[in-house]
């Protein structure tokens, strides 16, 4: 058994190596170090690596995953002498990496109520509490036969970047703002059946006009702009919040031009792909790639030299799902990156692109794809 190809994944820390043999179309096995004496013995062999923690094998591809501490450079070559291959000779061999650099963001709710913020970079985790207020909603919104500790959840926030500390401040922020004592005093009458929930959930969003951007409070402007549920009609008042001189209205901003999933919010994508704060940019590089537009290629073949390893690892990224001929000059260029992710990613879009292999785009596109042509 050989690996064919090494792709890149959505989830992080993971990486996908396609196998010249397939288990078959329905046999599946996930395995971690409580059953991994259960597992063929090259399974077995790839846990005896230090940093790998799980293994998902379905049909002709395993999904390794890593711990995020441990770099892929002294992984891959223990991997690929597993199947057999010369890892001296094998030095240079182009891998890939997943999304790295990521922190998943979740809110712990009771009743729609935030309660607390959980933060993960995959291998540490911080928890960040939420003003006195929230917890009094909650409080009031708990009736007699509550089960709090049951009925509470995790809700997924999406993906950041950055330390720890410094998002989970920025979330707490955030979540403050948008939910002021109306909008906790709403979620509490809801709870208690004084307030009529089908109407409650139809006031979720709001129409956000330009004039609602100028309040003086950033939270006013935040928790407006939070309640949105964008369309293309509302890029105007985006653009004007793409300016904003908070990073978290910016960031929220370019999180739903990405959501408008039209040609017309290239532009400003690009323009989130230049501001200041390494967050909006990278995200605007999420965007960019989730869309998986040609249109975007130069802008991201120009982000291959921006400051931050984040922003060019997604830039390398784009142009490996999407890039052309004309990315290879800017890719050539980048190959000496002093990050070993980035140099290994622009490696990796250059032996595609140069191999003559036709872009299958984002792994999300593909998905999407995907069941678009099963329905």
């Amino acid at each position: 058994m050989k690996i064919t190809s090494i792709e890149p994944t959505p989830s992080p820390n993971t990486m996908k190596l396609t196998l010249s043999e397939s288990l078959g179309e329905s046999a599946r096995n996930s395995y971690t170090e409580k059953n991994k004496n259960e597992a063929p013995s090259y399974i077995q062999s790839l846990f005896n690596i230090e940093g790998v923690k799980g293994v998902y094998h379905v049909a002709d591809f395993i999904a390794i995953d890593r711990h995020p501490k441990v770099d892929w450079k002294n992984i891959l070559p223990h991997v690929r002498a597993v199947f057999g291959e010369d890892v001296e000779s094998q030095s240079e061999k182009n891998e890939v990496n997943e999304h790295f650099g990521e922190v998943n963001v979740f809110v712990q709710t009771f009743k729609g109520i935030p309660m607390q913020i959980k933060l993960s970079d995959g291998e540490q985790e911080k928890r960040e509490g939420l003003p006195e207020r929230f917890a009094l909603a909650i409080a009031k919104a708990q009736k007699e036969d509550d089960n709090v500790v049951m009925e509470r959840k995790w809700v997924e926030k999406g993906v950041r970047y950055g330390e720890l500390d410094e998002i989970a401040k920025d979330v707490a922020e955030e979540i403050s703002a948008a939910y002021s004592q109306d909008r906790l005093n709403g979620l509490v009458a809801m709870a208690n059946g004084k307030e009529d929930i089908q109407a409650a959930k139809r006031e979720r969003f709001i129409d956000v006009t330009l004039d609602m951007l100028d309040q003086e409070d950033w939270r006013d402007r935040y928790a407006v702009l939070e309640r949105m549920n964008p369309k293309e009609k509302d890029i105007p008042v985006l653009a004007k919040a793409l300016q904003d001189e908070k990073a978290s209205i910016r960031r929220l901003a370019t999180v739903y031009f990405g959501m408008i999933e039209t040609t017309e919010v290239l532009p400003y994508l690009y323009q989130a792909l230049k501001d200041t704060s390494v967050t909006v940019r990278r995200t605007a590089g999420d965007c960019l790639s989730d869309l998986g537009m040609e249109e975007a290629i130069p802008s991201m073949m120009e982000a291959l030299k921006d400051k931050n390893k984040l922003v060019r690892w997604r830039a390398a990224m784009f142009l490996y799902e999407v890039g052309d001929d004309q990315a290879i000059e800017a890719l050539k260029q980048a190959e000496s990156d002093p990050e070993f992710e980035v140099a290994l990613q622009v490696k990796m879009a250059l032996a595609r692109i140069e191999g003559g292999e036709e872009a299958k785009g984002s792994v999300w596109k593909q998905m999407t794809e995907s069941r678009k042509n099963n329905e």
